[in-house]
């Protein structure tokens, strides 16, 4: 049998009493994208905003106490995991096998600062609204299932991780993503920048969640467009799926020249709308940029992507949206 490892993370709860309920709610802040209801027995395959990810099942769920397995892409067995949420948010580590625990504690380290971060910041309060910035990705749209496992066919079996770290500095225009992807995939697999890029882009826009966007619009508020992207996403995104017609407002990253969560990219939308930050609203599906845009006084909500538009709608409705 392989020798295993065990490890502790912690991080303190500034409100222990309601950290449960916005766990259960959305488990993403601790699984990540794709993260599955906490029910015994449920299967689920996440990844995180880096795109690295694992697969486990959800063994048994307790008020505040969840047992449940992981693995890494390529374990040959998973690892045994517990979280519990009291006064701290823990995951405690029973089982890892020894080659694979410096890479899982990297991976549910970063798991515990993203939701204890988000589960410490408080939402402000708000006015009546009078205009709502959407994420794109996550809440209007999504990449086509399966394109990760297509990242890795063409680029290799580190290229999600290194793409996504080659990215960055795209996102706020600094860098030029496509020699940056013909770097990475020179010493890889042999894959062309073009391959990639069609996966990348390949999104899929949801009409019924562009549907609420529109009637925020009707009901008289500006509607915002928010969103991380590099250029060639981005132009994608405007050229081909004709995005910003939807909206009164565009912020694309790359054009604005910061990015998500950093506190300077709300305050020069705020700055554009000449609106004071209790008269915006704003919806995401990233713990991060939800924890940041409240930082900077935004009233948010943390979207659920597998709760679609009717999800989006109701979430607008609880921030003071008339729709």
């Amino acid at each position: 049998m392989a020798a295993m490892t065990d490890f502790t993370l912690t991080a303190p709860l500034t409100a222990p009493g309601t950290a449960w309920d916005e766990v259960r709610a959305h488990p993403e802040l601790v699984w990540g994208h794709g993260a599955p209801d906490l029910e015994p027995g449920r299967d689920y395959d996440a990844n995180n905003a880096l795109g690295i990810g694992g697969q486990g099942r959800i063994e048994t769920v307790e008020p505040g106490r969840v047992e449940f397995s992981w693995a890494g892409d390529g374990w040959q067995q998973p690892g045994r995991f517990l979280l519990f949420i009291g006064t701290d948010l823990v995951i405690e580590a029973r089982a890892v096998p020894d080659e694979q625990a410096p890479a899982a504690r990297d991976y549910w380290q970063r798991a515990v600062a993203t939701a204890s971060g988000y589960l410490n910041q408080p939402d402000p309060a708000g006015t009546a609204p009078r205009a709502v910035l959407f994420d794109a990705d996550g809440v209007l749209q999504s990449s086509r299932p399966g394109w990760l496992a297509e990242f890795t066919r063409i680029g290799g079996p580190t290229f999600v991780a290194d793409a996504f770290a080659a990215e960055l500095d795209c996102l706020t225009g600094d860098a030029d993503l496509r020699p940056r992807l013909e770097r990475l995939l020179a010493c890889g697999t042999g894959g062309s920048v073009d391959e990639i890029l069609q996966v990348w882009h390949d999104l899929v826009v949801d009409p019924d969640a562009l549907a609420v966007v529109d009637r925020v619009r009707t009901a008289g508020l500006l509607a915002v467009l928010a969103t991380n992207q590099q250029s060639y996403r981005g132009a994608r995104m405007r050229h081909y799926h004709e995005m910003d017609r939807h909206f009164d407002h565009v912020f694309y990253s790359y054009e604005v020249g910061v990015a998500k969560p950093s506190a300077e990219y709300f305050q020069h939308i705020l700055d554009v709308l000449e609106l004071p930050a209790d008269q915006v609203v704003f919806v995401d599906d990233s713990p991060s940029n939800v924890r940041a845009a409240r930082a900077a006084g935004i009233p948010s909500a943390l979207h659920r992507t597998s709760d679609g538009a009717a999800g989006l709608a109701s979430e607008l409705a609880a921030l003071g949206v008339p729709i």
